[in-house]
């Protein structure tokens, strides 16, 4: 199931690697320096979205390539409690990408603002999904003492996918006239 999955995410991020290719190559052929304020502001933003996104797209493949190495010749499984936290994190994950999308269409500062706490909510829930995972492993839960490294390296790479996809708020909010960036969140990861 998971090299099913594997063949069909590397066809995808090739997509994904040839949209941003032809992003890449268009707006190369733009002298954005001759473009009015706004326009060039526009013209970075896209480029820095279509770099996160190829990114992700690696990313994404990279960790499904992480499960197919993992669990096919092992036939192992994550514990139940650990394969439900795995999917809430990403149910949480795709969201914040709808929204990251949503905020980097519409430049809606509440939006942006909204994915700023979402970003931290986030975090706070990988945190404590760590340590959930860590006490299973002190309670001996023999699954996931077998899936312990793919578990805790599946929530980083969600982790950093995250941050890609909500980097988007940060464009809305540094270019707003109200500072809302500095009340909302200080930039830290």
């Amino acid at each position: 199931r998971e090299h099913d999955l594997l063949r069909r995410v590397v066809v995808r991020d090739d997509d994904v690697d040839a949209l941003y290719g032809a992003v890449k190559l268009y707006l190369a052929q733009m002298a954005h320096e001759d473009l009015a304020t706004h326009d060039s502001r526009r013209w970075a933003e896209i480029i820095e979205l279509a770099v996160n996104l190829e990114h992700a797209g690696d990313l994404i493949e990279q960790m499904v390539g992480k499960l197919d190495h993992h669990k096919r010749p092992r036939h192992q499984a994550f514990s139940d409690m650990g394969l439900e936290e795995l999917l809430g994190l990403h149910e949480q994950l795709q969201a914040n990408l709808r929204l990251g999308l949503s905020v980097f269409l519409s430049g809606n500062q509440d939006n942006a603002q909204q994915l700023l706490r979402e970003k931290r909510h986030f975090r706070l829930r990988e945190r404590k999904l760590a340590h959930a995972h860590v006490n299973r492993l002190n309670r001996q839960v023999v699954q996931s003492i077998e899936t312990s490294a793919l578990h805790l390296e599946l929530i980083a790479d969600m982790k950093r996918l995250n941050s890609l996809f909500c980097a988007s708020a940060y464009v809305v909010l540094e270019s707003s006239e109200t500072g809302a960036l500095h009340h909302e969140d200080n930039g830290a990861e």
